[in-house]
């Protein structure tokens, strides 16, 4: 596998991610219904996260694709392990459990919403704890690469930026105050 499969799955599973939320908010007549029973205070707090989320997200894909060689993204491992040449193997797990849950999550909640039943619920949180996962392993992916990789620290940097939308906004405060 090289790094420009990766590119291409990225930039096609994206944009349905986007169509998604498009047709995810289009179901209902108040699409406010997904915030379930979240603070109105607290969507007016997590929304703009959303953007910083996104910018972190940018600033990990620069680096991946753009700033660093394909033999650098080859070359990165996990904390505690020597490189073997398949970071880019790894990064395309994390992007595909990134971006795969979070293609379904907005439609699986959309199914709960219709008709509530545990099996749905157990389904979203899944999804989303999966998704805040893939976030951080961004971050731990990057994080022994930061003094041999120029700009490992923004990769870091954006995965935390990433994270605390996707794992903390979404996995935990979110699941916690949904209302299930």
């Amino acid at each position: 596998m090289n790094r420009r499969t990766v590119f291409w799955f990225t930039n096609i599973v994206g944009p349905l991610i986007l169509v998604s939320y498009w047709r995810g908010v289009a179901a209902f007549d108040d699409p406010l219904v997904y915030w379930g029973e979240v603070p109105e205070r607290m969507q007016s707090f997590i929304v703009p996260w959303m953007f910083v989320a996104a910018a972190g997200y940018l600033m990990m894909f620069h680096r991946f694709f753009f700033a660093w060689t394909e033999d650098e993204v080859a070359s990165l491992h996990w904390p505690g392990k020597a490189s073997d040449g398949k970071g880019v193997q790894r990064l395309f797990l994390l992007y595909a459990a990134f971006l795969l849950t979070s293609l379904i999550w907005i439609d699986l909640t959309r199914m709960y919403i219709e008709g509530p039943s545990t099996i749905k619920a157990i389904a979203i949180v899944v999804v989303l704890a999966t998704a805040g996962l893939a976030s951080v392993g961004f971050g731990v992916l990057a994080w022994p690469a930061r003094e041999r990789l120029g700009g490992a620290n923004l990769a870091v940097v954006g995965s935390l930026m990433l994270a605390i939308q996707c794992m903390w906004w979404d996995a935990i405060y979110w699941v916690l105050n949904f209302g299930f």
